[in-house]
């Protein structure tokens, strides 16, 4: 692909407003022909806005001087698109300033007005920080008024010079939480609009179908045209006049009209000629269902990295290699553009799936248990579209209430901890856990410690539903389509056999959940209704239960405020009508909409619902402890969802400028122990090994987690780490709520209850700043700290520190051009 592509090197893919996708990357010599292309296509308006005046002409030595760069005091960066550039932005240092530099944009006139200018601000900002640079002046033409609304849009601090008719401006580049506020809102909208572009296709092209009924290809026109797509479909291939009753076209450009999506289902090194292909016509989107790629070892992903690179510079998005395919489907509207025999009905729920095979499985056993997808994603190596992507679209879906997530990958895990926890604060995400594992390398011993729970409880502080099995997951999905959230921990059961009881109330107490107790007037109600007139949670209606009595006892739990959730268990005796009893527990359940009823019902594993109780149905579980499990996760969820979030905010007293001095001083590797003790001064946590403050030590460090990024650790020195492995971890970043949540939640609490607490929770805040605001920051480990009395404080006897170079995912959350 990238023979005669030479802008598809080096770079960082950027979206637009419009869901476009562009190449951003640095100028050189080599690129004049390009920058020539692209003043000849600038309007007059354009260039007198660039050139400050009535300019109309750009020759070509003039612009061959402009790209003359000074690496140190000059970056002129281009966005691509379509093998085009489509703007240019450049900074240079001005003479005698070192910490300032002249700043200018020029946007090709059919992408103004859409995020372009923004982004290149972005990109220069960061560029130029890394260059020593603090201010960016730009004159701006008085007339010029989108220029001058990007940078007032920008976040970063802007100054204005006087009115006139060239109008000066003094731009601040030190990040600030309007910057990245606003950069993630600026990348929130345009990765909607790219995703939209896919599950709103209207055109789709099938690269690859056949006549052979195990054709790949074929079996994704088949789905297209029998499952009530309304849109066009075409078949691609050069070789046969038609497929399932379609003519087919020889290539992706000769049908002659714009294609929104593409599927590929072709042999692997026919990929790159079929990407060329989709670029000349203007594809929005391409999924790969081929094989053949990064599973084969370092050349299948370089050949990856190229086929994301050329996508991304002429604005399309990729989902794949090794997709299956995606379905999106709302009312009768159905996007069937996958191979897989089984499509579920419409629902409220969403799937992000990576293997093709588990991928299959999922959509069967959604088929199965009756669970509606609005939208179903199988990702493959996710080389493009990645989970970060999916949360987004899916966020403000309005068919889409519940989110799973069959994943072993989780793409920038920076921004997916962060994505997941304001996603799951409107919606409920509901993953699997087996496959992910945190590694946290030699900074913490995991000898002792529970790998598998130290991963739930992570996925838990950002709200998600960790579970273990795909069983599990779907348990909790058929809840949550069906259900409302729990309000609270406290549950009713109702059953017509005593043993199954019992089981369930084990369960529920195995889940979190605690048996509730009702009020007198609740319990005179289930007394009558109780042969043996004893009435107790778990309530046994006994075998001779009709369905009267199994609508009362649960209308009367429902309606009791002491309960927040009944689970009603039916084994049928002979005599018993289960249909009715089944349409008995649904009615009992519309009563009381905002409260949550599930059933184990005659071993159904499906869904309760009746003809005249229209919009309410009841999940129900082969096995009562299944049930009683998915409330348990699902009651969690809800208490997540109801806890005070706390306040993010910087600790008092942090000198910031001697932070980064000292930072920028140490360099790469283990820090030198006189650049630990200044820093952490800076910070606010002094290291005195020999300071008079006595009583309980504990530790606290940063470690990195492919999945979660860095994370906190905690805990009190001693046998409880060295016996127990009773270490907390939490992700970033944590709140002052977080932080005292996390000093209490390790099971030593006791041992520093009489102690400074409030000391403990401020040094882990100021250790969390430190991740936030210093990227380069790989290792930290503070052991022993010795926590005095109350008021006292805390003392780090011992620090340990290692920096690197920033991984991209840490720098501020900023777009990072890749110097020469």
């Amino acid at each position: 692909m990238a023979d005669d592509e030479d802008d598809a090197d080096k770079g960082t893919p950027g979206l637009l407003r419009d869901g476009r996708s562009v190449l951003v990357r640095r100028l050189d010599a080599s690129d004049l022909d390009l920058i020539v292309d692209f003043s000849h296509r600038l309007s007059r308006r354009t260039v007198s806005m660039r050139m400050l005046g009535p300019v109309v002409t750009l020759d070509r030595a003039g612009l061959a001087r402009f790209m003359d760069l000074e690496a140190r005091d000059q970056v002129a960066l281009v966005a691509i698109y379509e093998n085009r550039a489509v703007g240019v932005g450049d900074f240079a240092r001005i003479a005698g300033r070192d910490d300032r530099a002249e700043v200018t944009f020029t946007i090709a006139d059919e992408f103004q007005s859409n995020g372009l200018g923004g982004l290149l601000l972005e990109h220069i900002a960061a560029a130029a920080r890394d260059s020593g640079i603090t201010v960016l002046e730009a004159d701006i033409l008085a007339e010029n008024i989108a220029m001058i609304r990007t940078l007032e849009s920008s976040g970063y601090l802007v100054e204005f010079g006087p009115p006139g008719s060239v109008i000066h401006a003094d731009i601040a580049i030190h990040p600030r939480a309007q910057v990245v506020a606003g950069s993630d809102r600026r990348e929130h909208l345009s990765t909607r609009s790219s995703m939209q572009r896919i599950f709103d296709s209207r055109t789709v092209a099938v690269v690859g179908a056949g006549l052979s009924t195990d054709n790949l290809g074929r079996a994704v026109v088949k789905n297209l045209v029998t499952h009530g797509f309304p849109g066009r479909v075409y078949a691609v291939n050069p070789n046969i006049p038609a497929v399932m009753g379609l003519p087919t076209h020889p290539t992706v450009g000769s049908i002659g009209e714009p294609i929104d999506l593409v599927v590929i289902a072709v042999a692997a090194d026919l990929v790159p000629e079929i990407m060329r292909d989709c670029a000349a016509a203007a594809v929005a989107a391409v999924i790969v269902v081929s094989v053949g790629f990064g599973e084969l070892g370092e050349t299948g992903r370089a050949a990856e990295r190229d086929m994301v690179r050329y996508a991304r510079a002429r604005g399309m998005r990729v989902i794949g290699p090794a997709s299956m395919g995606i379905l999106a489907q709302q009312g009768s509207r159905r996007l069937a553009a996958t191979f897989s025999v089984s499509l579920p009905p419409p629902g409220v729920v969403a799937v992000a799936s990576q293997s093709g095979t588990l991928g299959l499985a999922v959509l069967e056993h959604a088929c199965r248990i009756g669970l509606g997808l609005s939208s179903f994603a199988s990702l493959g190596r996710s080389v493009d579209v990645s989970p970060n992507d999916l949360l987004q679209w899916w966020e403000e879906d309005t068919a889409t209430s519940v989110v799973l997530l069959d994943l072993e990958r989780f793409g920038n895990a920076r921004k997916f901890a962060r994505l997941a926890r304001r996603v799951s604060a409107r919606k409920p995400i509901v993953t699997v856990t087996s496959a992910v594992q945190p590694s946290f390398g030699g900074a913490v011993d995991m000898r002792t410690i529970d790998r598998g729970a130290v991963t739930d409880t992570l996925f838990s502080q950002t709200g998600i539903v960790a579970t273990r099995t795909l069983a599990e997951m779907f348990d909790v999905a058929r809840l949550f389509e069906h259900q409302p959230v729990p309000r609270g921990e406290r549950v009713g059961i109702v059953t017509n056999a005593s043993q199954p009881g019992v089981l369930t109330a084990a369960a529920s107490r195995a889940a979190g959940l605690r048996l509730a107790v009702v009020s007198e007037a609740t319990l005179a109600t289930l007394r009558e209704l109780v042969p043996s007139g004893e009435a107790n949670n778990p309530f046994d209606l006994t075998p001779r239960a009709n369905a009267d009595r199994y609508e009362a006892a649960v209308r009367a739990l429902l309606e009791d405020d002491g309960v927040d959730s009944v689970i009603a268990l039916f084994t049928p005796p002979l005599a018993q009508n289960p249909d009715a009893i089944a349409t008995a527990l649904v009615r009992a359940g519309s009563v009381a909409p905002h409260k949550t009823l599930v059933a184990s019902f005659d071993g159904v594993e499906g869904v309760l619902s009746a003809p005249e109780v229209s919009g309410r149905s009841v999940p129900s579980y082969t096995f009562p402890e299944t049930a009683a499990s998915a409330l348990g996760r699902a009651t969690a969820y809800g208490l997540w969802r109801r806890q005070p979030a706390g306040v993010q905010q910087q600790p008092k007293g942090i000198d910031v400028p001697r932070v980064r001095a000292v930072v920028d001083r140490a360099g790469v590797g283990v820090a030198a122990e006189a650049d630990v003790a200044e820093l952490l001064d800076a910070v606010g946590l002094a290291v005195q090994p020999d300071h008079g403050v006595s009583g309980p030590e504990v530790t606290i460090s940063i470690v990195s987690d492919s999945t979660f990024g860095p994370l906190i650790a905690f805990g009190v020195l001693g046998e409880p780490i060295s016996l127990f492995g009773d270490v907390a971890f939490h992700i970033t970043p944590v709140s002052d709520l977080d932080a005292a949540r996390m000093v209490r939640s390790v099971r030593a609490f006791p041992l520093l209850e009489a102690f400074d607490v409030d000391g403990v929770v401020d040094a882990i805040l100021r250790t969390a700043w430190m991740i936030e605001e210093l990227p380069e920051l790989t290792e930290l480990r503070l052991s022993p700290v010795t926590v005095g009395t109350v008021g006292q404080g805390v003392v780090v006897r011992e620090a340990h520190i290692v920096f690197s170079v920033a991984a991209e995912e840490r720098r501020h959350r900023e777009p990072r051009i890749q110097s020469p």
